[in-house]
C-alpha cells in the first residue's frame, strides 16, 4: 500500500515494509512494526481494497500477550482513514480467538456474523469493522468478560466452555433427560457439540449473542447454564441450564442460577432476567423459585414439538429490585 506514511508510538515504529525484506508471517506486509531501534520486526500488517479496507495481522511469537496487534491497528486506522477509507475490516478465524479480541481491542465492532470459507486461513471468520467515527477502541461489549475468568461462590465455578470439554459436553447434551427440555429436542451431533466448545460458546459471547458457561464442582464438567437473547436496550436476558443426572439433588443448579443472576445484575446491566419451562418440570422450577424467581404466568405454545405441535411453558423471572 503506497499511501502508508510511518506512524511512531511510544512503544514501536509502525512503517511501511520493506518489499526485499522477508518477514515470516504467512503474507506480503504493507507495514510493520519495528522496535525503537528499528532492528526487530514485532509484527506486521497488509491491508486491501478500497473503500472498504480489508486487514490482515501478525505478531511475532515473542511479542504476544503484549496486546501489540491491538496497538497496531489502532496505530493505523487513521492512515488508511485519511486515505480515503470509509470501513476497516478485519475477519479473523473463528477459532483464533486472541485475533478476534485483538480486533476488538482496536474498536473494531463484531458485526458482519460469521462468513464460511472467509478468514485469511479458508476456514470460518468472523467479520469486524470500524468505522471512521467508531473511536480507538476497545470495542463495547455486551456481555463482559466473566470477573477473574470464574464465577464460583466456593462450592461450584463457572466458567467458558473450552476444546477440552468436548467429549463430556457431547455425552451430557446426548442424553435424553437433558435433549428433551431443549428449545428443540434433538442431541446434538459431534460436529456440534464441537463446534460449541472450540469456538462457536467463545464467539456468540464476544458478539453478545449468549454466554454459555460449564458448572464444575472440583471434578470437572457437570453441566452448563447459559445467558441468553441479551437484549440491553430494554435490560433483559434468559437463563437456562442443565445438570448431569449424577449430581443433582447437591444443589448445583440453584447455585449456578445465583450466580449468573448476580452477574446478569451487577456486570451485564440487566434489570430482569427470566426463565422457561416445561409444565411438568418440577425440578426446574424448583430451583427457580429458591433463587429468588417468580411464576408470570403460562406461555402458550412457547416451544416446537417434533410433532410438529407447539407447547406450553411456564414463564418465570426475577427483577434487580426484588
Amino acid at each position: 500500500m503506497q499511501y502508508f506514511e510511518p506512524v511512531e508510538t511510544t512503544a514501536f515504529v509502525l512503517r511501511p515494509a520493506d518489499p526485499d525484506a522477508t518477514v515470516d508471517c504467512g503474507f506480503a506486509p504493507d507495514a510493520v512494526a519495528v522496535s525503537p531501534e528499528g532492528e526487530a520486526v514485532w509484527g506486521a500488517l497488509s491491508f486491501t481494497g478500497a473503500p472498504v479496507t480489508g486487514v490482515r495481522y501478525w505478531v511475532a511469537p515473542e511479542r504476544r500477550g503484549k496486546r501489540l496487534a491491538s496497538a497496531m491497528l489502532r496505530a493505523a486506522s487513521p492512515v488508511i482513514f485519511d486515505a480515503g477509507a470509509t470501513r476497516l475490516e478485519a475477519r479473523p478465524p473463528v477459532r483464533d480467538q486472541a485475533a478476534i479480541r485483538a480486533a476488538m481491542g482496536a474498536g473494531l465492532r463484531p458485526d458482519g456474523g460469521v462468513s464460511r470459507g472467509a478468514a485469511w486461513d479458508g476456514t470460518e471468520a468472523l467479520t469486524l469493522g470500524l468505522l471512521p467515527g467508531d473511536g480507538t477502541g476497545p470495542a463495547p461489549r455486551v456481555l463482559p468478560d466473566l470477573p477473574g475468568g470464574t464465577l464460583s461462590d466456593g462450592v461450584i465455578a463457572l466458567r467458558p466452555l473450552v476444546p477440552g470439554d468436548f467429549a463430556s459436553h457431547l455425552r451430557h447434551r446426548s442424553s435424553p433427560d437433558v435433549y428433551a427440555g431443549a428449545a428443540l429436542p434433538l442431541p446434538p451431533s459431534a460436529a456440534e457439540a464441537r463446534e460449541v466448545c472450540e469456538w462457536r460458546a467463545a464467539v456468540d459471547w464476544l458478539r453478545g449473542r449468549s454466554a454459555l458457561m460449564a458448572i464444575d464442582d472440583g471434578e470437572g464438567y457437570q453441566g452448563t447454564i447459559g445467558l441468553y437473547d441479551v437484549a440491553r436496550i430494554v435490560g433483559t436476558g434468559m437463563i437456562g441450564y442443565d445438570l448431569r443426572a449424577a449430581v443433582r439433588g447437591r444443589g448445583y443448579a440453584t447455585r449456578a442460577v445465583n450466580l449468573v443472576r448476580r452477574w446478569a445484575f451487577r456486570e451485564v446491566g440487566l434489570d430482569r432476567v427470566w426463565a422457561g419451562t416445561d409444565l411438568h418440570n418440577t425440578a426446574s422450577q424448583a430451583v427457580l423459585r429458591r433463587a429468588g424467581f417468580r411464576l408470570e404466568g403460562v406461555e402458550r405454545g412457547g416451544l416446537p414439538t417434533l410433532a410438529g405441535r407447539r407447547r406450553d411453558t411456564l414463564v418465570w423471572a426475577v427483577l434487580s429490585s426484588d
